[in-house]
């Protein structure tokens, strides 16, 4: 393959890519400013630019896929309405001729937005919430993934913790639940806070004790200062991250899902999280080799116009298989390995069916 011809392809797709993600996000953050005109009157200025400034870096990620499936459809509609397809078939190039620029250029986007999503997009996406919540009063699920509400299972114990982590460790408003055999309650501790001590040692200020007796009988006891052991426990335990698990660092995601798992929390988000911060954009290149195949059929002429088409058809149904895809993970159907990845093996295949019908190798056999 000549390096000129690569790079004029390669050239023209990322320059369709650029204008393609510059339009799909000014359509959607006009769309989102003019939903939510109300909620910013009477605020600065100054507060709603900081929040479409955040809102914009994370459009461009969560857009791009779709901006390179547009883009790819596009570069060859636009190489067919020029002739320039059929000048390249006449001094015999193949379809790799184009394909293979425009899927090295849509690799190379795609690892920019893993990086792009793990330096940029996690910080924007926390501020976004922040924005939306301490400023504008639009609090939405912003609870949910921000207040520390939680309850563990630590040993044989019972831990609900109701306010907030503190650095060196310390927890405030705590209640620990003690079991004995039956999972009968033997005791219940209300303290102001928890901090570790080393190990499985645990000290409680500004703690009541209730103990409850196997006869019914019951006792009150009030501590300055007391010590419990929490068995299976150590001082990494009750770290756990507030936020949303698509916002974290993947460091953070790996450990949040070991602190959590151990206490009996749910994983299965920062899981999806995880292999979302990879799948995700490399949906972006096989969308765009669907897209490819579907613009180089034989029967196809050069409209630009139906590759859009095409394309946003496409867009629509991956988007729409993705969170059902989300929903069935939450809902512990399906593993987030394959919600995240099907949508990625699924546009290959198609992609290269459509491929290999086009050159003639799957034609239907002639009836007998």
């Amino acid at each position: 393959m000549s390096p000129t011809l690569f790079k004029f392809v390669a050239k023209l797709y990322l320059s369709l890519f650029a204008v393609a993600l510059l339009g799909v996000v000014l359509v959607f953050l006009v769309a989102d400013f003019g939903d939510r005109l109300s909620v910013f009157l009477n605020h600065r200025v100054i507060d709603v630019a900081e929040l479409y400034w955040h809102k914009s870096l994370m459009s461009l990620h969560q857009l791009s896929p779709a901006a390179m499936l547009l883009a790819a459809g596009a570069t060859i509609s636009v190489l067919r309405k020029r002739a320039e397809w059929t000048a390249m078939q006449a001094l015999g190039a193949s379809r790799w001729t184009v394909v293979a620029p425009v899927l090295v250029s849509a690799s190379l986007v795609a690892v920019g937005l893993m990086a792009f999503d793990e330096l940029v997009v996690t910080r924007s996406g926390e501020r976004v919430d922040g924005l939306m919540a301490n400023r504008f009063g639009r609090w939405g699920d912003y609870g949910f993934f921000y207040f520390p509400k939680q309850w563990f299972r630590v040993g044989s114990d019972i831990v609900h913790v109701r306010g907030e982590s503190e650095a060196e460790g310390r927890l405030r408003d705590v209640t620990v639940y003690r079991l004995r055999e039956g999972f009968q309650l033997a005791a219940r501790i209300d303290a102001d806070a928890i901090e570790p001590r080393g190990g499985e040692r645990w000290a409680l200020f500004d703690a009541v004790e209730r103990r409850f007796e196997a006869d019914g009988a019951s006792t009150l006891e009030r501590y300055a200062e007391t010590e419990v052991t929490l068995g299976d426990s150590d001082p990494q335990t009750f770290r756990i991250r507030q936020g949303r698990p698509e916002q974290m660092p993947l460091a953070d995601l790996r450990t949040q899902q070991v602190i959590r798992a151990k206490v009996g929390l749910p994983v299965e988000r920062f899981l999806l999280a995880m292999h979302n911060r990879f799948a995700y954009p490399l949906t972006g290149v096989a969308a765009a080799l669907l897209a490819m195949s579907l613009a180089l059929r034989p029967s196809r002429r050069g409209h630009l116009t139906l590759a859009l088409i095409e394309g946003l058809l496409v867009s629509l149904a991956l988007f729409t298989f993705m969170l059902m895809g989300k929903a069935l993970v939450l809902g512990e159907h399906v593993s987030p390995g394959f919600a995240a990845w099907a949508p990625v093996v699924g546009l290959v295949l198609m992609g290269s069916g459509l491929w290999v019908h086009s050159e003639g190798q799957l034609m239907p056999r002639a009836r007998r």
